[in-house]
């Protein structure tokens, strides 16, 4: 009984200050919005935030620490993406099949050697290539009879390699050996 009459009492002697500061005819609402800066030349919190421009970072050759590191970072090339295989990532696309020509035939069974037959991120299209195919991030540098070679190129700004050898199987148990 003591304990919430305690309470009820330390509450209007809290309130009593802040009532007192109020106008007249005002209401509990408007008590509470914070008032304008009295000094003049400075500004209140919300004259700053609703100024256009109020803020603005000068790193002064300091990379800005509100931006992530964790964002992708663009190759030099271009922002957009061609369409084929020039645009896929090396890692959007999967080794389907690789076929053996003699060459003279059209397009890319003009030479003789290996063909390789990929997925892309489309599963309802493949595509051949052969070494010397560009793809958005690297370039194919050898097709054999169960592996693709590529060179792709690291844009990680911070590592010492710029360029890494990927090599994709035709097969997984392959894969596991290696």
């Amino acid at each position: 009984m003591k304990r919430p009459l305690l309470v009820a009492l330390a509450l209007a002697a809290l309130s009593a200050p802040l009532l007192a500061q109020a106008p007249q005819g005002s209401s509990p609402k408007e008590a509470a919005s914070p008032a304008p800066a009295s000094e003049p030349g400075k500004l209140g919190l919300e004259e700053f935030v609703e100024t256009p421009g109020g803020y603005s970072y000068n790193p002064q050759g300091r990379r800005d620490p509100f931006v992530s590191l964790l964002r992708p970072v663009q190759a030099g090339g271009p922002k957009t993406r061609k369409p084929g295989m020039e645009g896929f990532l090396i890692q959007e696309v999967a080794l389907k099949g690789i076929v053996r020509t003699p060459g003279g035939g059209m397009g890319v069974a003009a030479k003789p050697g290996f063909i390789a037959l990929f997925a892309g991120p489309d599963p309802t299209k493949s595509y051949f290539a052969t070494t010397g195919q560009r793809m958005f991030d690297g370039v194919i540098t050898a097709v054999d009879s169960n592996s693709v070679t590529f060179l792709q190129e690291v844009t990680d700004p911070l590592s010492p390699v710029k360029t890494r050898e990927v090599k994709k199987n035709l097969y997984a148990s392959e894969e596991a050996r290696q």
